[in-house]
């Protein structure tokens, strides 16, 4: 089943960026042969606009360098406030002045993810730029010093995935508890990205450096997916001693998550250049071009090897992206570094992960929405979103689904659980009748076709979450 709109959306503003990364994913600074597409501010008004009349539920502008565009970023984020959407942004944070950040705070801006890709000298020869390291950092505390949650983010390439851990270190050090790490992924066409593929050694210092930045009381994950097939063919006799570092993450582009990009295109996934057939320009047509973004999680684009495997449910057969690089540009087939099918002994470590613990519920107990929570009607299910958590579900298209004032009970145990997980209700102390709302928790596999085909039974509560952040629980 498609989604109408997606959940979480980045809109990229433009092109431009003040750093010159030549790892970025961004198809008009890293494809040689890509045509540049025009920015234009009105049209990212519009994107916005349309995207809140179409029920997007949380934001993130970015670029390039997302505040190279000006004032005009604000025009931008108060268009999405207004409409209480979820907002982030996704910066270097070179730009950032004391003015800057209590401007955004006043905002309500929600949180910023921040790229950082070492210390001192090794980050400014990452990004090309000697003053680099220093503004970016400048910029992480004016954020922090006005109350904004910022989640440093490192994009690990063959060329500073030794600097890692000293990363981890010194963000600990100035009080921070969590950060993310990004594999590096390489763009079809991208000559110059070869140099910062991750190898097997590679791979080893990131899954080390993990573990010893956890030491230091920092909760640290992967923002891409990385298959278990991947984790045993790169350490076949060793890969049960990663198992806790090995993050969870899966694909939800085109169902949950889409981007803009400045030319007001669709896409599916943040680091795949524009495809045709997986987009379009949905300010002339917004209904087909989502409708060809949902296409990128479809079954038939994932290898025949992958339905041999007893991990597929919490895996959804790998990165379409990465596929890209292994495939000359096209979407269908194996990834990088893909492995054999896991057997079922190999896959319970990985399938419990997507497990969740929550309590039977009292079925006389009662409980209210809780407030901030959304909703939106898909037509064959109304999806529930939490933006303080950034958890969603979907309900059965009941009309006692929609949100209800005052105590409410459900007739589905399952039901409760899965919205005390994603804390979208509260229990409450009431004896008066109540509304007995009858919505039950539709099949995952509605809604990601590649993912949770087995995961099904009406007892347990499974979690899970997407490599852009969102988690879906059923």
């Amino acid at each position: 089943m498609n989604t109408t709109a997606p959940i979480i959306q980045q809109q990229e503003l433009t092109t431009n960026c003040n750093n010159a990364c030549k790892f970025c994913y961004n198809p008009e600074r890293c494809i040689e042969a890509f045509e540049p597409r025009s920015e234009e501010k009105q049209r990212n008004i519009k994107v916005a606009e349309l995207s809140v009349k179409k029920g997007v539920m949380a934001v993130c502008p970015t670029g390039g360098e997302p505040f190279l565009v000006g004032n005009h970023l604000f025009d931008i984020l108060r268009i999405y406030k207004q409409a209480d959407c979820y907002t982030s942004i996704n910066t270097n944070g070179r730009l950032i002045d004391n003015k800057i950040a209590q401007k955004l705070a006043k905002l309500g801006l929600n949180s910023a993810l921040i790229s950082l890709h070492g210390v001192d000298e090794l980050h400014n020869e990452m990004v090309g730029d000697k003053k680099a390291f220093k503004e970016t950092w400048q910029g992480i505390i004016r954020l922090r010093s006005n109350g904004i949650p910022v989640t440093p983010n490192f994009v690990a390439t063959a060329k500073n995935v030794h600097g890692l851990i000293r990363t981890g270190k010194e963000l600990a050090e100035i009080g921070f508890k969590s950060m993310t790490v990004t594999p590096f992924l390489p763009s079809w066409g991208a000559e110059s990205h070869s140099q910062f593929i991750l190898q097997k050694q590679h791979y080893r210092q990131y899954f080390t450096a993990i573990g010893e930045i956890r030491k230091l009381g920092l909760k640290i994950d992967s923002t891409l997916p990385i298959p278990p097939c991947v984790l045993i063919k790169l350490f076949s006799d060793e890969w049960s001693t990663f198992i806790d570092v090995h993050s969870p993450r899966v694909c939800m582009a085109g169902r949950s998550f889409g981007v803009v990009s400045p030319d007001g295109c669709f896409r599916s996934c943040i680091q795949a250049p524009y495809l045709p057939d997986f987009g379009g320009n949905m300010i002339e047509n917004y209904e087909k071009s989502w409708s060809n973004a949902n296409k990128w999680a479809e079954q038939n684009l994932i290898p025949k090897e992958c339905f041999n495997c007893h991990v597929l449910d919490i895996c959804g057969g790998g990165c379409r992206t990465s596929c890209m690089w292994s495939n000359k540009g096209g979407v269908k087939g194996k990834t990088m570094y893909m492995g054999a099918p896991l057997s079922e002994d190999q896959a319970i470590v990985f399938n419990k992960k997507s497990k969740v613990t929550i309590s039977q519920p009292h079925k006389e107990q009662t409980y209210q929405w809780r407030e901030g929570v959304k909703f939106r009607d898909e037509g064959w299910g109304v999806i529930a979103f939490n933006p303080a958590n950034q958890s969603f579900t979907v309900l059965s298209k009941e009309p006692s689904t929609q949100k209800q004032k005052g105590d409410v009970k459900f007739s589905s145990p399952k039901t409760t659980r899965v919205l005390l997980a994603i804390r979208a209700i509260r229990k409450t102390k009431s004896n008066k009748a109540c509304f007995v709302n009858q919505a039950q928790i539709i099949p995952a596999k509605k809604l990601l076709p590649r993912l949770a085909h087995n995961l099904n039974d009406a007892e347990s509560v499974h979690c899970l979450r997407a490599d852009t952040g969102e988690r879906y629980f059923f």
